[in-house]
């Protein structure tokens, strides 16, 4: 008899077990500039944008938020859309298109069989917000010409102060240094030798 009732009482036991609890997650993507800054359309030159590396501990689903010059804090609810390389190497394309007043920007994914007038490759030193909203960009970039020659190699910094504190000031002062990065390669475009 204390057979059959066991049954019935697992079963109410598993199903409170089972509740579906609220999932507080928030997904982020860097932000493309405002296109209402591009540059006149005309002879644009054609970019490849890529490979675009990012350090390891940023390579992950969470946040990273600097708290310390030697501790970074990930948020388990706070998390990046889709792989940060990817979204920085297509926002970083974007951004350089506006820019540049180009349709021939792409990111290195889309541009198979494609022999572009530049080529930007960009290795991400550090990339995060800080807990006071402060967001700092470091990377080294090389811009090379249709074959493959090294014109221009760079490191460079770019800091934004975020509106507000929270992970979403930090993400659009991320998305902003980004299209720093993106003026700065610009720059160089235009001026290849200097």
């Amino acid at each position: 008899m204390k057979l059959a009732v066991l049954p019935p009482v697992l079963l109410v036991a598993g199903c409170t077990l089972l509740t579906p609890t609220h999932d507080a997650s928030r997904f982020y993507t860097l932000a493309v500039r405002d296109a209402s800054t591009a540059a006149t359309r005309g002879r644009a030159p054609s970019v490849v944008v890529g490979p675009v590396t990012i350090p390891a501990y940023l390579d992950r689903n969470e946040v990273a938020v600097r708290v310390s010059p030697t501790e970074i804090r990930y948020t388990p609810t706070e998390r990046w859309a889709e792989p940060l390389a990817a979204n920085f190497t297509t926002v970083l394309a974007e951004d350089l298109a506006v820019v540049l007043g180009s349709d021939r920007v792409v990111p290195q994914s889309a541009a198979a069989g494609v022999t572009p007038d530049f080529s930007v490759e960009v290795v991400v030193v550090r990339f995060e917000a800080a807990a006071d909203g402060s967001a700092q960009l470091t990377a080294r970039w090389a811009l090379r010409d249709r074959d493959r020659k090294i014109l221009l190699v760079r490191q460079t910094q770019h800091a934004r102060q975020a509106t507000s504190g929270t992970t979403e000031g930090g993400v659009k002062a991320l998305s902003a240094a980004v299209g720093d990065l993106a003026d700065e390669i610009a720059a160089a475009i235009h001026s290849p030798t200097t």
